[in-house]
Protein backbone atom coordinates (compact mmCIF):
# COMPACT_ATOMS: atom_id res chain seq x y z
CA UNK A 1 0.00 0.00 0.00
CA UNK A 2 2.73 2.46 0.88
CA UNK A 3 4.54 1.74 -3.08
CA UNK A 4 1.39 3.13 -4.35
CA UNK A 5 1.50 6.02 -2.69
CA UNK A 6 4.92 6.56 -3.16
CA UNK A 7 4.75 5.77 -6.45
CA UNK A 8 2.89 8.92 -7.62
CA UNK A 9 4.79 11.39 -5.51
CA UNK A 10 7.90 10.28 -6.91
CA UNK A 11 6.51 11.02 -10.37
CA UNK A 12 5.25 14.56 -9.65
CA UNK A 13 8.88 15.42 -7.93
CA UNK A 14 10.20 14.65 -10.91
CA UNK A 15 7.93 16.25 -13.47
CA UNK A 16 8.29 18.92 -11.04
CA UNK A 17 11.75 19.37 -11.19
CA UNK A 18 11.95 22.44 -13.11
CA UNK A 19 14.88 24.78 -15.54
CA UNK A 20 13.98 27.32 -13.66
CA UNK A 21 13.85 28.62 -9.44
CA UNK A 22 10.46 27.76 -8.33
CA UNK A 23 8.58 26.18 -4.88
CA UNK A 24 7.87 22.97 -3.94
CA UNK A 25 5.12 22.33 -1.64
CA UNK A 26 4.82 19.16 0.74
CA UNK A 27 1.49 19.39 2.72
CA UNK A 28 0.16 17.26 5.23
CA UNK A 29 -3.31 16.81 6.36
CA UNK A 30 -5.05 15.43 9.68
CA UNK A 31 -6.06 12.03 8.00
CA UNK A 32 -2.81 10.67 8.80
CA UNK A 33 -3.68 10.91 12.49
CA UNK A 34 -6.79 7.93 11.80
CA UNK A 35 -6.09 4.46 11.93
CA UNK A 36 -4.88 3.40 8.34
CA UNK A 37 -5.31 7.44 7.18
CA UNK A 38 -3.48 8.79 4.51
CA UNK A 39 -3.33 12.63 3.87
CA UNK A 40 -0.39 14.40 1.77
CA UNK A 41 -0.50 16.96 -1.22
CA UNK A 42 2.42 17.83 -3.06
CA UNK A 43 3.03 20.66 -5.72
CA UNK A 44 4.87 23.48 -7.72
CA UNK A 45 4.54 27.01 -8.59
CA UNK A 46 7.62 28.34 -10.77
CA UNK A 47 8.34 31.94 -9.84
CA UNK A 48 6.21 34.67 -10.21
CA UNK A 49 3.52 31.98 -11.54
CA UNK A 50 -0.33 32.19 -10.08
CA UNK A 51 -0.42 28.48 -11.24
CA UNK A 52 0.35 25.69 -8.87
CA UNK A 53 0.58 21.92 -10.10
CA UNK A 54 0.23 18.90 -7.83
CA UNK A 55 -0.67 14.93 -6.74
CA UNK A 56 -3.19 14.46 -4.12
CA UNK A 57 -3.62 11.12 -1.90
CA UNK A 58 -5.60 11.25 0.70
CA UNK A 59 -7.18 7.64 2.65
CA UNK A 60 -9.53 7.22 5.46
CA UNK A 61 -11.45 4.36 7.82
CA UNK A 62 -14.54 3.99 9.05
CA UNK A 63 -16.96 1.62 11.00
CA UNK A 64 -20.27 0.98 12.13
CA UNK A 65 -21.02 -0.46 15.21
CA UNK A 66 -24.30 -2.24 16.08
CA UNK A 67 -26.58 0.19 18.76
CA UNK A 68 -27.58 -2.90 20.40
CA UNK A 69 -24.17 -5.20 20.91
CA UNK A 70 -21.54 -2.93 20.73
CA UNK A 71 -19.88 -5.32 18.10
CA UNK A 72 -18.59 -3.69 14.83
CA UNK A 73 -20.76 -4.50 11.66
CA UNK A 74 -18.64 -2.76 8.53
CA UNK A 75 -15.50 -1.38 7.83
CA UNK A 76 -14.94 1.06 4.84
CA UNK A 77 -11.57 2.60 3.47
CA UNK A 78 -12.31 5.37 1.13
CA UNK A 79 -9.28 6.73 -1.06
CA UNK A 80 -8.89 9.56 -3.25
CA UNK A 81 -5.50 10.08 -4.98
CA UNK A 82 -5.09 12.24 -8.74
CA UNK A 83 -3.19 15.98 -10.43
CA UNK A 84 -4.67 19.29 -8.87
CA UNK A 85 -4.30 22.40 -9.78
CA UNK A 86 -5.09 25.48 -8.17
CA UNK A 87 -4.81 29.43 -9.44
CA UNK A 88 -3.40 31.49 -6.56
CA UNK A 89 -4.53 35.00 -6.80
CA UNK A 90 -1.35 36.84 -4.93
CA UNK A 91 1.00 33.99 -5.21
CA UNK A 92 3.78 36.41 -3.57
CA UNK A 93 1.81 37.25 -0.22
CA UNK A 94 1.64 35.89 2.84
CA UNK A 95 -1.73 34.93 2.34
CA UNK A 96 -3.59 34.41 -0.76
CA UNK A 97 -6.80 32.99 -1.76
CA UNK A 98 -6.80 30.47 -4.28
CA UNK A 99 -9.70 28.44 -6.82
CA UNK A 100 -8.98 24.90 -8.03
CA UNK A 101 -9.53 21.69 -9.96
CA UNK A 102 -9.05 18.16 -9.75
CA UNK A 103 -9.16 15.05 -11.37
CA UNK A 104 -9.40 12.42 -8.82
CA UNK A 105 -10.35 8.75 -8.54
CA UNK A 106 -12.09 7.90 -5.57
CA UNK A 107 -12.67 4.00 -4.43
CA UNK A 108 -14.35 2.90 -1.62
CA UNK A 109 -13.97 -0.99 0.02
CA UNK A 110 -16.49 -1.92 1.90
CA UNK A 111 -16.22 -5.06 4.48
CA UNK A 112 -19.27 -6.76 5.81
CA UNK A 113 -17.62 -8.57 8.95
CA UNK A 114 -20.18 -10.24 10.31
CA UNK A 115 -20.32 -12.37 6.43
CA UNK A 116 -16.98 -11.55 5.47
CA UNK A 117 -18.16 -10.16 2.37
CA UNK A 118 -16.59 -6.92 0.37
CA UNK A 119 -18.02 -4.26 -2.16
CA UNK A 120 -15.85 -2.24 -4.38
CA UNK A 121 -16.57 1.09 -5.95
CA UNK A 122 -14.40 3.41 -7.77
CA UNK A 123 -14.89 6.78 -10.15
CA UNK A 124 -12.58 8.91 -11.90
CA UNK A 125 -14.71 12.43 -11.00
CA UNK A 126 -14.15 15.86 -11.53
CA UNK A 127 -13.95 18.15 -8.65
CA UNK A 128 -13.85 21.78 -8.59
CA UNK A 129 -13.56 24.52 -5.18
CA UNK A 130 -11.14 26.84 -3.35
CA UNK A 131 -9.56 27.83 -0.29
CA UNK A 132 -6.93 30.37 1.24
CA UNK A 133 -3.28 29.32 1.62
CA UNK A 134 -1.49 31.06 4.29
CA UNK A 135 2.38 31.34 4.73
CA UNK A 136 4.57 31.57 8.00
CA UNK A 137 8.32 31.97 8.02
CA UNK A 138 10.42 31.35 4.93
CA UNK A 139 9.14 27.96 4.50
CA UNK A 140 6.14 27.26 6.70
CA UNK A 141 2.79 26.87 4.78
CA UNK A 142 -1.45 26.07 5.93
CA UNK A 143 -3.81 25.64 3.17
CA UNK A 144 -7.68 25.50 4.07
CA UNK A 145 -10.33 24.64 1.40
CA UNK A 146 -12.48 22.25 0.00
CA UNK A 147 -12.71 21.05 -3.72
CA UNK A 148 -16.32 18.98 -4.26
CA UNK A 149 -17.52 17.39 -7.36
CA UNK A 150 -21.35 17.51 -7.02
CA UNK A 151 -22.26 14.28 -9.53
CA UNK A 152 -19.93 11.44 -8.50
CA UNK A 153 -21.54 8.54 -6.58
CA UNK A 154 -19.76 5.95 -5.04
CA UNK A 155 -22.07 2.96 -4.30
CA UNK A 156 -21.14 -0.23 -2.26
CA UNK A 157 -23.35 -3.05 -1.66
CA UNK A 158 -22.62 -6.58 0.78
CA UNK A 159 -25.75 -8.56 1.88
CA UNK A 160 -24.94 -6.98 5.07
CA UNK A 161 -25.49 -2.97 4.11
CA UNK A 162 -25.27 -0.32 1.33
CA UNK A 163 -22.95 3.01 1.05
CA UNK A 164 -24.04 5.50 -1.09
CA UNK A 165 -23.00 8.41 -1.40
CA UNK A 166 -24.38 10.93 -4.39
CA UNK A 167 -21.42 14.18 -4.02
CA UNK A 168 -17.97 13.74 -3.35
CA UNK A 169 -15.57 16.40 -1.06
CA UNK A 170 -11.90 16.63 -0.88
CA UNK A 171 -11.68 18.87 2.07
CA UNK A 172 -7.70 20.60 2.82
CA UNK A 173 -7.06 21.44 5.91
CA UNK A 174 -3.32 21.11 6.03
CA UNK A 175 0.30 22.47 7.15
CA UNK A 176 3.49 21.71 5.30
CA UNK A 177 6.92 22.78 4.26
CA UNK A 178 7.72 24.65 1.05
CA UNK A 179 10.97 24.85 -0.89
Amino acid sequence: MRKALLIPILLTALAAMPAQAGEISLGIGPLVLSEDGADFHISYRADASHWEFGYRYSRYSESTDDPYFGGTLTESTTTMQGPTLFYQFKPEANGTWFVGAAVLKAERVERALLVNEEAHASKNAFFFGGGYLGRWGRYGFYRLGMLVSPGAKLNTKTSASSTEESGLADIYAQIGLRF
